[in-house]
């Protein structure tokens, strides 16, 4: 009874249009009101204060800026130039140029949100006039976008370690999305290439230039260095996740200032803004989940969840698919952020009780709720890749079916094989 009444104060004020962190807090307040009289009401902002006190949320703060000062400092268009010179020559080759455009960007971005805005501005309108359909366009576009949060940097993977706890930190996440990253780029491929192949997209193709190659690879070198020196500081030791989080904001600005020579006074203010209201957000957010959280440990809300999993599920792989299946309904309607900030405290006691590694958990969630952008009835990139295309939304769901249908595959696999998201982090952090 608990738990439905926080659950249902929390959706009706946010439906009502309250911000989500608001909705939290006073859902908090009346579950605490009628279950928890007993306790002082200032729980509640102990709690929030103790919630945004992680050095993970430090680095989502450092990572945010490091994204918005590379995005507005020219990367965009020299990934795009770069991957062009490489994969130009393919027959098709601007929906392969999309596709490892956003893994590129990913690695740079770590928001599908980010990676549809940028990736799409800049492609779909080329697409359109090589003679691809709008819907197509958009659909690809969106849906390898959801690349982003998974290659790292990864914003939803740096919330998902300051909600996880002890033993799931940002580095081994950021290790654990590389494989299934690329397998992501791998299968939008294959199902590109039988698309392309049925509707007789993308016949034109550039002639391939060496010296085009060298020039835009010289071009884009520093902006694909910062994702390697990223990993391999936190990988070598060097620097935590945190401090690698500064470093990428010193080596953006560097960058964008005096190599590329974009990142001009009024373009700095934007990035600042953008990213301090994205920071803001997020913390908000993460520290409204700390009484959240509290709240269902102290009403033993996650006990009686973790007991009725315990009654319908016999072994871990049959919990981890209830619990996929539950976050698949629960990431259609629901801004990935919020989403993790409710199931995370209420999964991670079952995710322990079962002996189901953490990061592959919180590896295939992350993934779920990605694919849940791009799937009804909220599907925010749906509606963001549609309007950049100049189409209806719904003639780009349709597009999407043959893509979400080989993305629900890969998600099934990945948790199915764990290795796939534990073999990095496993070798790197011993």
């Amino acid at each position: 009874m608990s738990f439905i009444v926080l659950l249902g104060v929390m959706f009706t004020l946010t439906v009502l249009g309250l911000p989500l962190f608001y909705s939290i807090i006073f859902a908090s307040i009346v579950t605490l009101f009628f279950f928890l009289p007993y306790i002082p009401v200032t729980i509640v902002a102990q709690q929030v204060m103790q919630g945004l006190d992680t050095n993970a949320l430090q680095a989502l703060a450092f990572f945010f800026l490091a994204g918005e000062l590379m995005s507005v400092g020219g990367i965009t268009t020299r990934i795009i130039r770069f991957v062009t010179s490489l994969i130009g020559q393919w027959k098709g080759s601007l929906a392969y140029i999309n596709i490892f455009s956003s893994l590129f960007f990913g690695s740079i971005s770590g928001s599908a949100v980010a990676s549809t805005a940028a990736i799409g501005s800049s492609l779909i309108p080329e697409m359109k006039k090589s003679n691809y359909s709008a819907p197509f366009s958009a659909a690809l576009t969106q849906s390898s976008s959801i690349i982003g949060p998974i290659i790292p940097p990864s914003v939803p993977m740096i919330v998902f370690a300051a909600l996880a706890g002890a033993g799931v930190s940002v580095g081994k996440m950021f290790m654990s999305g590389i494989i299934p990253g690329l397998m992501i780029a791998l299968v939008l491929i294959l199902v590109t290439f039988v698309l392309s192949k049925i509707y007789k997209y993308g016949n034109q193709s550039v002639t391939f230039n060496w010296n085009e190659v060298k020039a835009s690879g010289k071009d884009a070198v520093w902006a694909l260095l910062c994702p390697i020196i990223i990993l391999y500081g936190i990988i070598s030791g060097i620097f935590t996740a945190t401090e690698a989080g500064a470093v990428s904001v010193v080596y953006a600005y560097l960058v964008g200032t005096f190599i590329y020579k974009e990142l001009s006074f009024e373009r700095l203010k934007k990035a600042f803004i953008s990213s301090l209201k994205g920071t803001i957000t997020v913390m908000l957010i993460v520290g409204a989940s700390s009484i959240f959280a509290w709240m269902i440990a102290r009403l033993q809300i996650s006990h009686q969840v973790a007991m009725w999993v315990s009654q319908v599920c016999d072994s871990p792989l049959e919990a981890l698919l209830l619990i996929n299946f539950i976050v698949l309904f629960i990431g259609m309607v629901m801004d990935p952020t919020a989403a993790l900030t409710i199931l995370v405290p209420v999964f991670m006691p079952i995710v322990n009780q079962f002996g189901i590694n953490p990061i592959h958990f919180g590896l295939v969630i992350i993934l779920n709720l990605m694919i849940g952008l791009v799937t009804p009835p909220v599907g925010y990139l749906i509606f963001l890749s549609a309007n950049i295309a100049e189409c209806e939304p719904m003639k780009v769901l349709k597009a999407s079916i043959p893509f979400l249908i080989s993305l629900f595959g890969l998600l099934f696999l990945l948790i199915l094989v764990p290795e796939f998201s534990t073999f990095l982090p496993e070798l790197f952090f011993q």
